[in-house]
């Protein structure tokens, strides 16, 4: 019927009469009587007032207290370099939990900070941290000072920060506050993430400029223009300090250093430090012990050792030179223990062959630059000698018998050997030194000097027949006493899996690879997917990502338990009496290298003691035993 289909919620009656004050025809329709056909309409039809909009949303009066949880948030704090105009992390924490008071997001944890460390890389920094949080819903919302405290690498920024929405997880900053649920506001954090890393090139872009102006102009660069070893700055600004800034005058914002000849000629002490090492021939100790006979200290006010007086000549600055690292060997690549690669810093100890030298603007201590040069290539000389041809043949690997075995008592440290000096020598036998002549000492004593035992030493004679007797025992031993050694070394294997998780650790890394198996299945599957148009790129997006920081996390446990398993000590079965009296035949006619090789096989290791008693100056621990305690107590060797 015409009035049903006309949409109007009003009443029938109400419709008609609308209709009758407005045609023409309305006093005809009132007398064939309009009102009775209303009301028997009206009861054929009777209509229901409509009902009530249904309320989606609950009011807050309604709404349990434990419904009512507040979003969880952690404030993140990165600051590249420590300097007086950084950004303090306290600055940035007060703007994060303003935000957070704001939108009512409570605070859960201790801000995360990356102290000293640049946004371009993400390798050193805590961001995987908070995606483990954020997989296993530790928090809600991620809170920066700025976007680019995240990072200033766009491409892996965003990639962080998918992996993190794709999480569920809200990321703000506090003075760059933008939607990132909305196509606007992802837009804006993807610019000011862009921003952030044009800042950061065109910063580094200013100190390449900056480094080539000063190479052009003959000037060192780094902390190389607070002073050197024999030369100095300014008579009038006071002297730099570390960490400070440095003042500068109109007499040194040049930033030429002159040479040192206040209260001593340091002129002389460096053509005698050059002219002894590179045409005399001293060695690097005679020179450091006078240096220290003179007092003579760095210009930090720190004594001079052989590592600091390389760097020092290394440097050719006395020679009017200065130097600058050749661009490939700043860095160098390294391989992780999943197999993924990382670009890092190479060590500032680089090799004198690793830098590119200029002519320098400073004085030299020489006037005759053809003198500094040949002073110069002398030096080189000898240096490049002593580190590939070594004049006196110095071999650095495994020489004697004992080598890498001895240890320490105190430390646990290898112990080095090292020949008497030559007028107390005993005549050298078959070309070789007398076996009393061989010492070998605590290497931890002899570098830092802080062994509990203050080193202990013992020589080649003494541990070779300590090792005799020791072998002769075993030859000796009876049968019965050998076959009671399997169940001892499954009674200690069942020690260790229960007290080590050695066991444990197998069974994990055997679920660890079944696991990156199915991970590695699941990718696949969905590759194939998103070729059959079968899952949205968006979705596709999201699940790879999660699919990557699973694998990811499942490679990085699987190193260290790898790691750990290399590192614990493998028990092996003790050989038959009949072997150790091969070895015992073999002994004199070996030569070092063959007697390593068979002590290896059944040694561990051998503790060296404090005193002169040759029955208990060295201690054998075989393999088949566990390894020795890190400290005096050797109550357990076998």
């Amino acid at each position: 019927m015409w009035w049903r289909c006309s949409g109007r919620r009003s009443s029938l009656r109400t419709y008609i009469a609308r209709w009758a004050r407005a045609s023409p025809s309305a006093t005809r329709h009132r007398e064939r009587g309009c009102e009775s056909s209303i009301r028997k309409l009206e009861s054929v039809t009777p209509m229901v007032p409509a009902p009530a909009p249904i309320r989606l949303r609950p009011d807050n009066t309604d709404v349990p207290g434990t419904f009512r949880r507040k979003k969880r948030g952690i404030i993140y704090v990165r600051v590249s370099v420590a300097r007086p105009d950084m950004i303090s992390p306290e600055l940035q924490v007060g703007h994060a939990q303003q935000l957070a008071d704001a939108n009512d997001i409570d605070v859960v944890l201790e801000p995360i900070m990356d102290l000293g460390e640049s946004g371009r890389g993400f390798e050193e920094r805590k961001i995987e941290d908070i995606k483990e949080m954020a997989r296993n819903r530790e928090f809600d919302v991620l809170i920066l000072w700025i976007w680019s405290r995240f990072g200033r690498n766009l491409k892996e920024s965003l990639q962080h920060l998918d992996d993190l929405m794709a999480y569920g997880i809200e990321v703000r900053a506090a003075r760059e506050d933008f939607d990132g649920k909305t196509t606007i506001g992802r837009f804006a954090i993807a610019q000011m993430l862009n921003i952030a890393e044009l800042e950061s090139n065109q910063k580094s872009d200013q100190w390449k400029d900056a480094i080539e102006s000063r190479k052009i102009k003959g000037l060192p660069h780094g902390g190389g223009t607070r002073g050197r070893f024999g030369y100095y700055r300014c008579d009038s600004c006071p002297p730099p300090e570390k960490g400070e800034p440095m003042e500068k005058c109109p007499n040194c914002k040049e930033g030429v250093l002159k040479l040192d000849e206040r209260q001593r000629s340091y002129r002389a002490i460096y053509r005698r430090l050059y002219e002894s090492y590179a045409i005399d021939q001293v060695s690097t100790r005679s020179l450091v012990l006078w240096l220290r006979q003179q007092k003579i200290v760095n210009w930090t006010g720190r004594e001079i050792d052989a590592g600091d007086l390389y760097s020092i000549l290394d440097s050719g600055f006395a020679l009017g030179f200065v130097r600058y690292t050749l661009p490939e060997e700043k860095h160098k690549v390294i391989t992780r223990d999943d197999g993924t690669t990382k670009i890092v810093r190479k060590s500032a100890h680089r090799d004198i062959t690793a830098f590119l030298y200029y002519k320098g603007k400073h004085e030299a201590i020489y006037e005759d630059e053809v003198q500094c040069e040949r002073i110069w290539d002398a030096y080189v000389a000898r240096r490049l000698a002593g580190r590939d041809s070594d004049k006196k043949n110095h071999d650095h690997s495994a020489k004697y018998s004992v080598s890498g075995s001895l240890t320490c008592p105190g430390c646990g440290y290898k112990m080095h050997s090292y020949l008497r000096a030559k007028k107390v020598q005993r005549p050298w036998i078959n070309g070789n030194p007398d076996p009393f002549d061989i010492l070998f000492r605590c290497t931890r004593h002899m570098k830092f000097k802080d062994c509990p035992t203050n080193g202990v030493y013992v020589t080649l004679q003494v541990a070779e027949e300590s090792v005799k007797e020791w072998l002769a025992e075993q030859a000796e031993s009876d049968p019965e006493g050998a076959a009671t050694v399997p169940a001892r070394i499954a009674q200690v294997q069942a020690a260790k899996s229960s007290d080590d998780g050695y066991g444990d650790d197998q069974i994990r890394l055997q679920g660890i690879e079944h696991d990156l198996k199915k991970v590695r299945a699941r990718e696949d599957q969905l590759t194939e997917a998103v070729l059959d148009e079968l899952i949205s790129k968006d979705a596709a997006r999201r699940k790879r990502a999660e699919l990557e920081t699973e694998k990811s996390a499942l490679q990085m446990e699987g190193a260290q338990i790898k790691r750990r398993l290399a590192e614990t000590p493998q028990i092996i079965d003790k050989p038959e009496a009949s072997a150790f009296s091969s070895v015992l035949a073999l002994w004199d006619v070996a030569d070092h290298a063959d007697r390593r090789r068979m002590l290896r096989k059944v040694l561990r290791e051998i503790r060296v003691n404090r005193g002169r008693d040759p029955k208990t100056k060295c201690v054998m621990w075989p393999l088949w035993v566990p390894p020795p305690p890190k400290s005096k107590d050797l109550t357990l060797g076998a």
